[in-house]
């Protein structure tokens, strides 16, 4: 392997040569000796774990075919991810670059693509992210040396404010929202996720101990219910039952069998968002509120709150809401224990003046 400096009309470039297991070499040219220098140690790490790279494969794969290959392996996610990933695909990435030769990917295309997208900025990450990841899978393959998608500078994410509901609040909503209002009740003091609390089976429920198992969720993809698991490991979890939710979850599940939904649809089928949502008239029923554009997903945000108000600590409220760890409880609802800094201006005041009183 040799890196050799050569001058053009358009200035100096750096050329990195090497061999293939055939013999047959193989060159790369680059504008500046740093980049030629990251190449060869990546040429270095390839040989190292095995691989060779050749990119003159890349010239005659289209990315469509790199793709075809990725998602077949993608037996890793839930069918609604994957649906994710083959709508991006068919929506935004195959126009753009599905008839392009892997090695011809470039950034400032990738760059052009992103900075021309009409789209709120996870949008436009969850976009990138399929075609990243089908660059990844290039590389994999030994069609493709960097992925230039990597290098793209994304949109960032702007974090929405919280939306916390108090107790006499989520039983307003509930009343409103009629036949169907329990399901708020239910969201709102337990924390599930709209998936788990579909997904929940009489079984699942211990009116004795006032424990909820949530062991899967429900995902709606093209129009159909597909069980599957739970968001994260930390999402399979045991959830505590408030004594007022026992008589209505005594209501839902006395004398059905175990394995029969909590929560059902007026035919008896299990609980659609879409068809959930248009039932009660959401959007109208949160407005009557004053709340017009509360998601479904605050009620698992006002369980935090409550659960705070009530006393529950960080680490009590990671369990509960079964994330995969205390580091995303913290930084998600940092807010609700805003408090706690009080403590750090009292420790310095005794500190300051011992005799000063708290």
């Amino acid at each position: 392997m040799t890196i050799e400096k050569y001058e053009t009309k358009q200035g100096p470039r750096w050329r990195v040569e090497w061999r293939l297991p055939d013999r047959r070499k193989r060159r790369r040219s680059f504008t500046s000796e740093r980049a030629a220098r990251a190449f060869e140690a990546e040429l270095t790490t390839a040989k190292h774990q095995g691989r060779f790279i050749d990119p003159r494969r890349g010239d005659d794969v289209e990315l469509r075919s790199v793709y075809d290959d990725w998602i077949a392996t993608r037996q890793d996610v839930t069918a609604k991810v994957k649906r994710g990933f083959e709508d991006n695909w068919r929506l935004h990435v195959e126009p753009a670059f599905g008839s392009w030769p892997v090695s011809r990917v470039d950034r400032r295309a990738v760059q052009e693509w992103i900075n021309g997208m009409d789209a709120a900025p996870r949008t436009i990450r969850w976009r990138h992210s399929v075609l990243a990841q089908v660059l990844d899978h290039a590389i994999a393959e030994g069609l493709a040396v960097r992925n230039v998608a990597r290098l793209a500078v994304l949109p960032k994410l702007v974090e929405a404010d919280h939306v916390y509901l108090t107790a006499d609040e989520v039983e307003g909503l509930a009343a409103v929202c009629g036949d169907q209002g329990y399901v708020v009740t239910i969201l709102a003091y337990t924390g599930l996720r709209w998936g788990e609390l579909t997904g929940l089976n009489v079984g699942d429920v211990n009116l004795a101990r006032r424990r909820i198992a949530v062991r899967r969720s429900m995902t709606q993809v093209g129009g159909k219910l597909t069980a599957g698991a739970t968001k994260s490991r930390a999402g399979r979890r045991t959830v505590p039952i408030p004594g007022a939710l026992v008589p209505l979850l005594r209501d839902l599940t006395a004398g059905r069998p175990r394995s029969a939904p909590v929560v059902m649809s007026p035919r008896g089928a299990r609980l659609s968002r879409e068809n959930w949502v248009r039932a009660v008239g959401w959007r109208e029923r949160t407005a009557e509120i004053g709340y017009p554009n509360l998601r479904i997903h605050d009620l698992r945000h006002t369980y935090a709150s409550l659960a705070r108000s009530a006393g529950a600590d960080l680490r009590l409220l990671q369990v509960a809401m079964g994330h995969a760890s205390i580091t995303v409880t913290a930084h998600t609802y940092a807010d609700l224990y805003d408090d706690e800094l009080d403590r750090i201006g009292t420790a310095l005041d005794k500190l300051i003046d011992p005799t000063a009183e708290e």
